[in-house]
């Protein structure tokens, strides 16, 4: 892959990333296609109304329902989604990761768990990402408060000297 396309693709949010892998493997048309309604994505109804409560409720009754039949790989990935789509509600990776590896163990030949292993591996950047995000701000708080402590020390330095300053007036007058 041309080093241009992996730079873009390193600075762009969980949601783009999962936008360019659908597209990539052939989930949906085009990126445009996610805008429109398709019985291809399953979890695009919920993007589009919003209504995660609901979506996430039949689900888990559908996943309850299903016992072991095929349809059940479309439940788990839906599930999986909702716990990982950064702008769910219910956002819990643990969770997600949770659903999807049952997806993997449980339907191994389905589509879906391979969408649902493209998801996990997008969760995985994202969560470096953040750690990565965390660990860099922790460093500019270190060095803010080292910066102000050595400020410090240079107005105290500066009012020594012009202490100094005064007091060598005052004996040379």
């Amino acid at each position: 892959m041309p080093r241009a396309i992996v730079s873009w693709l390193s600075k762009q949010p969980l949601h783009v990333l999962l936008v360019v892998g659908l597209f990539l493997s052939g989930c949906v048309s085009s990126p445009a296609s996610l805008f429109r309604p398709q019985p291809a994505f399953p979890p695009l109804k919920v993007i589009q109304n919003g209504d995660y409560r609901g979506f996430l409720a039949e689900n888990r009754r559908n996943l309850s329902e299903c016992g072991e039949s095929l349809a059940c790989d479309v439940t788990l990935f839906n599930l999986g989604f909702v716990y990982a789509y950064p702008q769910s509600p219910y956002r819990d990776p643990q969770k997600a990761r949770q659903y999807l590896h049952q997806l993997r163990s449980r339907f191994p030949r389905s589509p879906w768990t391979s969408q649902g292993q493209m998801l996990l591996a997008f969760m995985n950047e994202q969560v470096s990402l953040e750690e990565a995000q965390r660990r860099l701000r922790a460093d500019l708080r270190v060095r803010d408060a080292t910066i102000q402590k050595l400020q410090g020390q240079l107005n105290r330095s500066r009012e020594i000297d012009i202490d100094i300053e005064q007091k060598e007036r005052e004996l040379f007058r």
